[in-house]
């Protein structure tokens, strides 16, 4: 029997490593596409992440607990359209805990959905210390389907991913994009 516990806290740390591993590389991936203008797939990349995070860090999964959403983001210009889907996954050893799944496609029938001008219109709604959804909607730069609270909670644990990942300067170095 302890053999067996062993044996499964060793699984259990190796898959925890490599997720570890997974997150280190899409921070360098992160930190890339920042200076890029592929912005579609730094937001990809981003969600990944996000995804990612939920599994090992069990403070930022707190933020989801018991949550049910499907987000999709957009461009007018269709050059941006993810999704994510927030619902109970499977986790090692075929636990279920909250989650999130990230696809590079827009889903069916999301709970929120915004859609920007273009990617422009995306970075500078992320850069804003308080992004003002109202102002965007009026000045046409974005628009909002769904619950906006949602929207608030999305762009939250989105805010926090690169504290978490430990990029420096993100909003200074994505701010080129402006």
């Amino acid at each position: 029997m302890d053999f067996l516990r062993s044996l499964e806290g060793i699984s259990k740390n190796l898959q925890k490593y490599l997720i570890k591993y997974r997150l280190k590389r899409l921070k360098r991936a992160i930190e890339k596409e920042i200076t890029g203008d592929v912005l579609d797939k730094l937001l990809f990349l981003l969600l990944k992440a996000m995804s990612l995070l939920f599994i090992v860090d069990k403070e930022y999964r707190k933020n989801i607990e018991d949550f049910r959403a499907t987000y999709v983001i957009c461009s007018e210009d269709k050059k941006i359209d993810v999704s994510a889907v927030f619902k109970k996954i499977t986790v090692p050893f075929f636990t279920r805990e909250d989650g999130m799944t990230v696809k590079d496609t827009i889903v069916e029938n999301p709970t929120t959905t915004v859609t920007f001008k273009d990617g422009k219109a995306m970075v500078e709604f992320l850069l804003s210390a308080s992004p003002d959804v109202i102002a965007g909607m009026l000045n046409n730069q974005l628009s909002v389907s769904g619950n906006l609270n949602y929207l608030f909670k999305f762009v939250y644990l989105l805010w926090l991913i690169p504290e978490r990942l430990g990029i420096n300067d993100f909003k200074e170095v994505l701010s080129h994009h402006r």
